[in-house]
């Protein structure tokens, strides 16, 4: 059980608010994968937590299509998301081609996102 609590994805690790989703898509910093767009901005001072939200727009295709592809997003994060910078706003934006992409394309573009926001945005 211990080991599964590791992974989760608990409420004050999303972002929840519309509002919190427009501060970081207007002044937040671009980084772009294959399949992936990351959005992000540094938090308040003093916050440690990264807090991530998904959008998946019905460009890129029906409800099923969005579906899968947010759930390969949110199982990124769930195993990944000790490897993102401390103390971000980050919106995960999927792109049109992120309907056809195979899982390696997910692991691949989300590791190139989470290097470049290291570089981007070293610990304090």
């Amino acid at each position: 059980m211990a080991n599964a609590r590791a992974f989760a994805f608990p409420k004050s690790a999303r972002l929840l608010s519309r509002r919190d989703f427009l501060t970081v898509q207007d002044t937040g910093l671009k980084v772009s994968a294959d399949c992936v767009l990351a959005l992000a901005k540094r938090r308040a001072t003093g916050a440690i937590e990264t807090r991530i939200g998904f959008t998946v727009s019905s460009k890129v295709g029906n409800a099923v299509v969005r579906n899968r592809v947010r759930r390969r997003l949110r199982q990124l994060v769930r195993t990944r998301r000790h490897e993102l910078p401390k103390g971000l706003d980050m919106v995960l934006i999927a792109r049109n081609s992120a309907a056809t992409a195979e899982w390696p394309a997910f692991v691949r573009a989300f590791d190139r996102v989470t290097s470049e926001l290291k570089k981007r945005f070293p610990p304090p």
